[in-house]
């Protein structure tokens, strides 16, 4: 289950590579909720491609329409961003077809098996990020790794889920942005804290510069055009912004409070 916002269609080329659509065909079904502005030649091809597309909108409301079409049927289900899966598909594409195995060792021998598998990044990984979200995520993951007595990466857009937590977040779920990383863990780890864990992968490293190629190279390499995209006080307050409504939607699932979505 994938979102995918790409109004230039800059994954168009990437949907092109033979590894790509082979890793898209290991997987019995693919769902991608793509906003209203994504190149409608994008979407043509990832139904080429063998996807089912359907309507999102922003992150939260895109990730519950991918689930809600993947029904809650299926022994297990695997929540990425789009943009990330594209990366760890073409770099790490051993970590990740070995992501169902080392989910099913959490739950081996005498362990209780996960509903919900936070997929974070090793701290090599995490290092590839830039400030204006390494230090706001870093705080957001503080503030779940506080509520669940266990460090916790749960804001790198991915997650494995089971028919279980997918019940259990079609029918609490409500956050409209990307506040649902947290909502979505404390939904779990409200409704039985043993069933949230958590797992590290190298291949949720900094995505973003492989769809920016053209940029980078204007802006006289990778860490000119990082300082120029995201160094700014505007994306700053949106990291900040995005990581208060974070915490807000933990508070609110754990305390139970009916506060309105940020």
């Amino acid at each position: 289950m994938a979102t995918l916002h790409d109004p230039r269609g800059v994954a168009l080329s990437l949907l092109d590579l033979e590894l790509v659509a082979t890793a898209l065909g290991t997987y019995p079904r693919v769902i991608v909720a793509t906003t209203a502005a994504t190149d409608a030649r994008v979407v043509t091809k990832l139904e080429q491609l063998g996807a089912h597309v359907v309507p999102g909108g922003q992150a939260g409301e895109s990730r519950r329409a991918a689930q809600t079409a993947a029904g809650v049927d299926q022994s297990a289900f695997f929540s990425c961003d789009f943009d990330r899966w594209l990366h760890w598909a073409r770099f790490w594409p051993d970590e990740l077809a070995a992501l169902p195995e080392r989910v099913a060792r959490l739950g081996s021998g005498r362990g209780i098996p996960p509903w919900y598998v936070c997929l974070g990044r090793t701290a090599r990984a995490f290092a590839t990020h830039p400030d204006a979200q390494r230090l706001p995520e870093t705080a957001t993951n503080r503030a779940l790794s506080v509520a669940a007595g266990r460090l916790l990466d749960a804001v790198a857009g991915a997650a494995w889920l089971t028919p279980e937590a997918a019940e259990i977040i079609l029918a609490g779920s409500r956050e409209p942005t990307a506040a649902t990383d947290l909502e979505w863990a404390a939904l779990i780890l409200r409704r039985d804290p043993s069933r949230l864990r958590g797992l590290r992968c190298e291949g949720l490293e900094w995505e973003t510069p492989d769809f920016h190629a053209a940029e980078i190279v204007a802006a006289g390499g990778l860490a000119a055009w990082t300082r120029a995209t995201f160094d700014t006080t505007t994306m700053w307050a949106a990291r900040l912004r995005l990581a208060a409504a974070s915490g807000a939607a933990l508070e609110r699932v754990l305390t139970g409070e009916p506060n309105t979505p940020t």
